[in-house]
């Protein structure tokens, strides 16, 4: 009986090492990279929406009132040092549009949202977001908007190289 368990035991073992450099062998090779679009890459002039979602009365008495939004995400783009902030579409590289979202899957869980648009053609080129924490105190809710807001601009700053 000792000797058929050992054999049982040696058994499965050879099979399992049999098995496992055919598992490793296997492994998927590393997705590589997408490219980003060269608008994005090559953007000096940049025009900021100021999109309507910041005007949900709810938000808009922890971010300045209705433009709040637009005005933290304006200055936080503008103190980049990196950008021309241009007052026309038309004028610009690549348009910024910030809004504030709710997730849809996860219902009343907030996030900023940018979407990257080309001018001329009007189409999206990127899309980045980041969460809004929760607050429980008026202040830490604006600190927290202010936050995720900062978290865009870090994010725009990693996809777009400074020169």
């Amino acid at each position: 009986m000792l000797k058929l368990n050992v054999l049982k035991t040696a058994g499965i073992s050879a099979a399992i090492g049999l098995f496992i450099p055919i598992a490793v062998a296997q492994q998927p090779a590393a997705t590589p990279s997408g490219p980003v679009p060269s608008q994005i890459l090559h953007a000096k002039k940049i025009f900021i929406v100021n999109a309507e979602g910041d005007n949900d009365a709810r938000i808009s008495k922890y971010v300045g009132g209705t433009n709040g939004i637009y005005d933290q995400f304006y200055a936080d783009v503008k103190n980049l040092g990196r950008f021309e902030l241009v007052s026309a579409p038309a004028d610009a590289d690549v348009v910024f549009e910030v809004t504030l979202t709710v997730f849809a899957v996860v219902p009343g869980y907030p996030r900023f949202r940018l979407l990257i648009l080309d001018p001329k053609t009007n189409i999206l080129l990127w899309t980045m977001s980041e969460p809004v924490d929760s607050a429980m105190l008026a202040k830490t809710a604006r600190k927290n908007i202010a936050h995720s807001l900062a978290g865009l601009t870090q994010d725009i700053s990693l996809l777009i190289p400074k020169e």
